[in-house]
């Protein structure tokens, strides 16, 4: 196994039931990793109908392909980003326009009261503007490390660049929506 790939016993149970054709241990692996795919596509797809249809499809895949994951080659969370980034890039050859929409209620908490879920939609209204403003490389990158939570290995492997771009690409991405976010009057200096 490569060094660099990241070990959870709970998800390597999970996955060696799964491909046992365990449906318990797939629907595991299903609710542990729906929100961070779910997450991903939506600010890839900036639709949550969409992000939500492409979720499925991911996890479809996952089920089809599952029998010869193995994770010498990528975490699980690493191949399930490559999946879903390979069917968003899909998506976009598929349809043409990117509608915009509010924030799904799903995204917000179940214990914030409404002021605070208002404030965090407009937030993330004017999060998803400035980065349809960088380039998508930078915006990948944001997404994959900020919004799924990935390590920059994992990014590097889900995109296929070196550590060191990946870092490159953070840098100058954030750099950039700093800028616009100023420019949105997010954030007050």
């Amino acid at each position: 196994m490569r060094p660099d790939v990241p070990r959870d016993p709970a998800v390597d149970a999970l996955i060696a039931r799964a491909q046992n054709g365990d449906e318990a241990a797939f629907d595991g692996l299903f609710v542990r990793f729906q929100r961070t795919v779910f997450r991903f596509l939506y600010y890839r797809v900036g639709d949550a109908a969409g992000a939500e249809d492409l979720t499925a499809d991911v996890f479809l895949r996952v089920a089809r392909a599952l029998p010869g994951y193995r994770r010498q080659r990528a975490s699980f969370q690493t191949w399930l980003l490559q999946i879903a980034r390979n069917l968003s890039i899909d998506h976009y050859r598929r349809v043409s326009s990117h509608p915009q929409e509010p924030l799904d209620e799903r995204m917000a908490s179940d214990g914030d009261d409404l002021d605070r879920v208002a404030e965090r939609r407009l937030t993330h209204a004017r999060l998803r503007a400035a980065l349809e403003m960088i380039t998508e490389e930078q915006r990948e990158v944001i997404v994959l490390r900020f919004v799924a939570g990935c390590s920059t290995a994992e990014v590097a492997a889900v995109i296929g660049k070196s550590e060191t771009a990946v870092k490159a690409l953070q840098r100058r991405g954030l750099e950039a929506l700093r800028v616009r976010l100023q420019e949105a009057q997010v954030f007050d200096e």
